[in-house]
């Protein structure tokens, strides 16, 4: 079955490229990384749009717009962030057909046959593939899911702020009393006008600056924990 083969395969057997094109697609997703399909845009072998339209009448799958759709908080909790992530993938949709659970996914590859295993296993769903573009599901994972943390730079944060020093307090130095000079004789004040107010301090941005310091500072203890460079004796020093 056509669903069996690879996506190279599949588009080297329909003319959309040549042998030369898939084995330089493939060697560069072993050196880069990331989708087969994404090498071939990359090295401009193939549009985006052209592998979606091909991809949709290859497999009879809707083609799905994610900007400015709403997607209810059951349906993406069917689907974690970190998995979400790894196969680019987007909870849509949840159907119940004949009884049967189906969850509509968004994803640019859906001849990618572990993945579709993985989700069904599971989510405990039928999963019925969706296309969208990489650009519209990475966009869609970081609206509903939240941007993606660097979790080195947050590791390194956190690891120069435990390794500085405590600075010693400073001592308190006496003052010498001196005795002051008989003042002189004052000339008659002369009136002022007091000065403007000082506006008050925005204290909404100092609020809003103060949480993300507070969220910053709780994902270095995350992060911490997570990689064993600190127990959970270690908290109320660190809190």
């Amino acid at each position: 079955m056509t669903k069996n083969l690879k996506l190279g395969e599949i588009l080297k057997q329909a003319g959309i490229i040549d042998d030369f094109q898939l084995n330089s697609a493939l060697s560069y997703q072993r050196h880069w990384g990331g989708r087969f399909g994404e090498s071939l845009i990359k090295l401009g072998y193939l549009t985006e749009d052209k592998l979606q339209d091909f991809l949709a009448r290859q497999f009879d799958l809707p083609q799905i717009d994610l900007f400015g759709r709403k997607i209810p908080e059951h349906v993406l909790a069917y689907i974690p962030l970190e998995k979400a992530r790894e196969f680019h993938v987007l909870p849509v949709e949840r159907r119940e057909i004949n009884g049967t659970m189906h969850l509509v996914v968004a994803m640019t590859d859906p001849t990618n046959l572990m993945v579709t295993d993985s989700l069904q296993f599971m989510t405990g769903c039928r999963i019925k593939p969706a296309l969208a573009s990489g650009d519209a599901i990475t966009s869609a994972i970081e609206k509903y899911y939240g941007p993606e943390v660097d979790e080195q730079e947050e590791l390194d944060f956190a690891l120069e702020y435990l390794a500085e020093p405590p600075k010693p307090p400073q001592p308190v130095v006496p003052v010498m009393q001196i005795p002051e000079p008989e003042p002189e004789p004052m000339p008659a004040p002369v009136p002022i006008a007091p000065p403007a107010a000082a506006p008050a301090p925005d204290m909404g941005h100092y609020m809003a600056a103060l949480k993300q310091l507070e969220d910053r500072y709780e994902n270095l203890v995350r992060i911490l924990l997570d990689r064993d460079l600190i127990g959970p004796e270690d908290l109320d020093e660190l809190m």
